[in-house]
């Protein structure tokens, strides 16, 4: 299948992407708001033999900014949508441009620190299907390790094909 793969990248076949986010549920309870300021999505392709080759494709997010208390359980905001060369990748990157919370309790803003990196994870956009990532977000109260406040991570990812579950970390 990593053949076809190649072949369909080279042929300009294109297949849909599309980059969904939420909470975990950590500690996102103690936020009024916590507004996501998106910068850029970058996806690797997997160079296989041509390493030389190896480099982060940009992907443009189609909101400036979200609100993350409003996706938390079962619901997602999509941040990307769009149609990219059919291919095999192996990693995603969320960057941020800046985070702002509000506390319930103060009415005040927090200090959040971004933890969020580079993502290993391998998957495929094939020609004419869908391929839909749900990057599950976390906010972590870390106020027990002074100075820190919150902490906003990566707690694991869904990955869809054609509307079916193909993968997800954590397993459950």
């Amino acid at each position: 299948m990593f053949a076809a793969d190649l072949a369909a990248a080279s042929s300009g076949e294109q297949g849909l992407l599309e980059i969904r986010i939420k909470d975990h549920r950590e500690a996102i309870g103690d936020f009024l708001r916590l507004t996501l300021k998106l910068d850029k999505i970058a996806i690797s392709p997997k160079t296989g033999l041509k390493f030389w080759k190896s480099g982060w494709q940009d992907l443009s997010p189609s909101l400036e900014s979200l609100d993350l208390t409003k996706y938390t359980g079962n619901q997602s905001v999509t941040v990307f949508k769009g149609e990219i060369n059919a291919g095999a990748f192996d990693a995603i990157d969320l960057k941020l441009k800046g985070l702002e919370g509000i506390l319930k309790k103060t009415q005040r803003s927090a200090t959040i620190k971004n933890t969020i990196g580079p993502i290993k994870l391998s998957f495929t956009v094939q020609a004419q299907n869908a391929t839909v990532i749900v990057l599950d977000l976390a906010i972590l109260d870390v106020s027990d390790h002074p100075p820190l406040n919150y902490e906003l991570g990566i707690k694991g990812w869904e990955l869809y094909i054609n509307g079916r579950l193909s993968d997800k970390v954590p397993p459950g």
